[in-house]
């Protein structure tokens, strides 16, 4: 079982139990057609997803309703793995991450989005909370601010010696914090928003005390990415395949 539902408050022990419970909660929502087939979500008031892509290649992913944003150029590396290089307000690449774009089989076939305004979540797989940026440092002997996306170090070596994945490694200072319950499944987690190498949303399974602001959250994680407004081609102006509402 994918162990990032766990930081959505989702403990279902396959994907299947997943789906099943979406879709019988009757609120899927078609976001996009395409190959014959449809892109399905369940979007959960906790700002938990699951998208659906109901056409081959067939895929199942988690994300999330992100409140951050950043802008960045989106590269499709198939259905649903994007390489999304971060830009600074100049529009200079500031770091680069792969992760599963909610709308990603919209944008496939599609060149490189440039410019796109994206939110970014670490759905977090395992993760340790430190007191103070100090306290991190001292202990890890890291830099606070790191984010090693190794799907990206592989899209940027190009040699094609491995394939590239959602997964990162990264380290963040907390902004806020808060509990939200997960309405499909009944179930708290945590949500944060942090600054790290950028600003972006980790999610984390329930505990019972919530990362303090200006401690740090590091760990590894899933990415996942939206795109929050789009601009261009693609799925702007409601044109394509996209679905708009």
């Amino acid at each position: 079982m994918s162990r990032d539902l766990h930081s959505l408050g989702m403990s279902f022990d396959t994907w299947q139990e997943a789906v099943e419970a979406a879709i019988a909660t009757n609120q899927l929502s078609v976001i996009g057609e395409l190959n014959g087939g449809q892109l399905v979500q369940y979007g959960d008031a906790s700002g938990a997803l699951i998208t659906i892509l109901a056409v081959e290649p067939f895929a199942t992913f988690a994300g999330f309703q992100a409140e951050t944003q950043t802008f960045g150029n989106v590269t499709m590396l198939n259905d649903v793995l994007a390489f999304c290089e971060v830009l600074d307000p100049r529009g200079k690449v500031m770091t680069a991450v792969t992760a599963n774009l909610v709308q990603g089989p919209l944008l496939a076939e599609l060149p490189t989005q440039e410019w796109q305004q994206l939110g970014i979540t670490a759905l977090t797989i395992e993760h340790a909370v430190y007191e103070s940026a100090q306290t991190y440092e001292a202990q890890t002997g890291q830099p606070l601010g790191m984010l090693l996306s190794e799907g990206a170090q592989v899209v940027a070596a190009g040699n094609g010696s491995s394939a590239p994945d959602a997964a990162a490694q990264f380290s963040a200072r907390v902004l806020e914090a808060e509990y939200r319950h997960n309405q499909l499944t009944g179930q708290r987690f945590i949500h944060a928003i942090v600054d790290g190498a950028f600003p972006f949303d980790v999610c984390l399974p329930d505990s019972p005390q919530l990362p303090a602001k200006d401690s740090v959250i590091a760990g590894t994680a899933v990415m996942t990415a939206m795109v929050l407004s789009p601009v261009g081609g693609g799925c702007g102006g409601c044109g394509g395949s996209c679905g708009c509402s």
